[in-house]
Formats: structure tokens, sequence, C-alpha cells
């Protein structure tokens, strides 16, 4: 034997010392102390049954002090296993300093590194710790479906660890992933699924998973699933959890004028009122007096539009270029005064509303708001401006995400370009546009 191998006896006192037990705490009603004594002195050999009911006594020890660690029987029959816990942890560090660092971007041979030393040894608890870290690695990338691969991978394997604390919390992550990427569906079975079966969950917790199916439904366009759901939520929330509470009115409301109950949306929105007043957040405002306005448009109450406009103009003095939902903002009062058929004040609006969306690198709103200003323009006769609009945003179109599908359709227009046969052309874009106006 080299100096650097120990044998299964000295491993199994190591692993108890590491873990701070004695020895009658591995034994448990089982085994007797003893027999332990016997097999860390090297007296007596140790076969698999004895180390998995060792195994299993230290397990239920540590997870009632709340340490986040699981022993397996091959741990303590193999010492250089054991010994090799302590390179995974090497590896876990690695990725809280790449999350630490905002360092998102992987080497792919880091990344088979990693894959293939879990593999290799099977560690439960540093699968799934590596799992997640990596899934939280690719959120913070944007990488959706490298982030919901590790995340479903981090949930497989938590299930062969008995001793899994808060489970909860990467199914909720799931949850995120699969509302941002429109598996409604999915979203809503893994929020029941997590409901039904997870007793550790704290009531807040029940709360967010009512209010993150309610969303799915909303999505679904299932209206009134959705404001079930959201009474769930709201039973779970506790009123001085006011970030939850405020999300779960907005959509409250959201719904209820979706179905066209709109003295039940404006009773939500003006309890939202009450709620932001108390921190006098003036995004928050500025964001719910849109939303009120939008029911106002629907009656056709003008007065109420013009009152609720100035609100929102007062409050938007108090924000600055940096705020986060500015731009959004900036939109939705330019269609305001569309409305109010003040067309000079909406372009302006619009104009500042894309310039923000681009400087904030706002993917979702800026091709909204890119579309609503070359529409803008052509009902308003002013195309002239359209072709200075390219001019000046002519690198984020070039950046807009382009499918194989549209790919095949610009291929047929540039056909029709090169051929001066702008009929057809239009002929087939106006079938492509009347289609999306349809859906």
């Amino acid at each position: 034997m080299e100096d650097n191998e120990i044998t299964i006896g000295q491993n199994l006192k190591k692993i108890r010392k590491d873990l701070n037990l004695r020895q009658y705490e591995l034994a448990g009603d089982q085994i007797t102390r003893n027999l332990i004594s016997l097999i860390e002195n090297d007296r007596t050999p140790i076969y698999y049954n004895v180390a998995n009911i060792i195994s299993k006594n230290i397990n239920k020890i540590i997870h009632g002090k709340g340490n986040d660690i699981y022993i397996q029987p091959e741990d303590i029959l193999n010492p250089e296993r054991y010994e090799a816990r302590k390179q995974a942890n090497v590896y876990i560090e690695k990725l809280n300093h790449h999350l630490i660092e905002k360092d998102y971007e992987f080497e792919l041979e880091e990344l088979n590194e990693i894959e293939t030393f879990l593999n290799k040894w099977n560690f439960i608890d540093k699968k799934v710790k590596a799992y997640e870290l990596l899934g939280d690695i690719y959120y913070n990338a944007k990488d959706s479906n490298k982030e919901y691969y590790y995340y479903l991978k981090a949930l497989e394997v938590s299930y062969e660890y008995p001793y899994m604390k808060e489970r909860y919390k990467i199914i909720l992550k799931l949850v995120y992933n699969c509302i941002v990427t429109k598996k409604f569906d999915e979203a809503i079975r893994l929020c029941n699924f997590a409901l039904s079966t997870q007793d550790d969950i704290p009531d807040k917790y029940k709360g967010v998973f009512y209010y993150n199916s309610a969303l799915a439904y909303y999505n679904k366009k299932e209206y009134g699933k959705c404001l079930e759901q959201l009474i769930n939520a709201k039973y779970y929330v506790s009123h001085d959890n006011h970030r939850e509470t405020k999300r779960i009115l907005v959509l409250e409301g959201i719904c209820n004028s979706e179905n066209e109950n709109y003295d039940g949306a404006l009773r939500s929105y003006n309890k939202l009122l009450k709620v932001i007043n108390k921190f006098e957040d003036p995004e928050e405002l500025c964001l719910a007096y849109i939303n009120i306005i939008q029911i106002y448009i629907e009656l056709e109450d003008d007065s109420n539009i013009v009152e609720c406009k100035n609100k929102i103009l007062g409050y938007l003095e108090k924000l600055d270029n940096t705020s986060f939902y500015l731009p959004k903002i900036l939109f939705s009062i330019s269609n305001i005064y569309y409305y109010l058929k003040d067309y000079e004040t909406c372009e302006k609006y619009l104009i500042e509303a894309l310039s923000l969306s681009q400087n904030h690198k706002d993917t979702s709103l800026f091709p909204d708001v890119f579309i609503r200003t070359i529409d803008f323009y052509a009902e308003t006769k002013q195309l002239n401006k359209i072709d200075t609009l390219v001019k000046i945003y002519r690198r984020e179109i070039c950046n807009l995400k382009i499918n194989k599908d549209f790919i095949i359709i610009l291929k047929i227009l540039y056909n029709f370009i090169e051929q001066n046969n702008n009929l057809d052309a239009k002929h087939l874009i106006k079938n492509l546009l009347d289609r999306e106006v349809e859906k």
C-alpha cells in the first residue's frame, strides 16, 4: 500500500470526523457501535449492506443539522471516490465564480470536463448543485434552451436525493423558463406538480406558484382560469408582501379588462394604487395609470383619460433615462396621444420611446415601437420619415432575429425586385401583413 492510500476503515473514520459525528451515531439501531469501531480499525471487512445502513444513518443526522450533503454507500467503500468530492467542490466553486463575476461564457473543454467528472462519480448532491448553477448561469446569459436543459437535469437528479431541501425552488426556475419560452401548458403542469407533491413549500412560495400558473393561463387567453388561480395566490400571499400583491392586482385588473368587466378591473387598479402610494414609486404609478387609461379608452371616457394622462406626465418628470420601464411608459403615452388625435405629440413620444429602447438594448420592445412608428408615418402620409428612420436604425434592423421561414420570403422579394416586379412583391407583402393582422 502506498503512503497516500487509505483503507476503507480509515476512510469511514475520515468521513465521520469530517462530519463531526460519533461512532454510535453511525451505528443507529441496526448495527452496533462496536462494529463501527472494528471497521474503522480494519479489524473486520465492510459489505455494501452495512455501508448502506451507515450512509442512511449519516444522511438522516446531517439532514437534521441542516447540512446540504448526501453520503452514498460508494463514498464509504471507495476512498478515492470520497476524496474526489473535494474536486467536485472545486468545480462548484468555479461555477459560483462565473456567476459572481458575471462571466457567462464557457469554453467547451471546461464544460465537458465538469460534465464528464459529474457523470463519472455520480455525486448526487454535487450534481444537483452544479446543474442548478449551470442553469443560473445560462439564465443570466439569456440562453433559455441551455437554462431549461440544466434546470431539468438538476430536478431529475434531485429525486435520487432523499433529503433534498427546497426542491421547489428548482421547479419554480423551470416554471419561469417555460413562461418566457411560451411553454404555458408545461408551466401549469409544473406548478400543479410542485403544489401537490412538495411538502416544504412556504406559503409565500405557494402564492408565487399560483401566480405563475395564473400568468400561464392568461397567456393562453383562459382568463377565467387565470382569475381562479389569482384567488388562490391571494390566499397565500401576506398583506405585507407588496411585491407579490402588486403583481397579483395588475394581472387581476388585466384579466377583468379582457373579460370586459371594467368595474372589476378598476377596483383592482384602485387597490393597486393604494399599495404603490405607500412607497410613492413614480415608475409604478405611471404603469398603473397607463392600465387604467386603457379601460377608459374602452369606455370612451375622455375626461378621465386626460386626467390620468396628466398624472402620468407629472410622475414622468421624476424619472430619469436609466428607468427600466421608461421606454415602455413613453410608448404607452404615445398611444394615448394618438387616441386623443394629438398626432404631433404622439410622434414626439414614439421617437423618444424608440431611441430609449435602442439605448437600453430592449430587444423585445424595440421592434414593437419601430413597427408602430412606421404605421404612424404611413397613416399620416409621412413616408419620407420612414426612409429617415431606416437610415438611423439600419444597424438595429440588420440585427433583428430572422428565422428560416422569413429568409425564404426575403429571397422571393429580392428576386421580385431584381426583375422590377413590384406588383407581385406588393401582393406578397400585403398577404403576409393581412395574415399577421388576423392573428
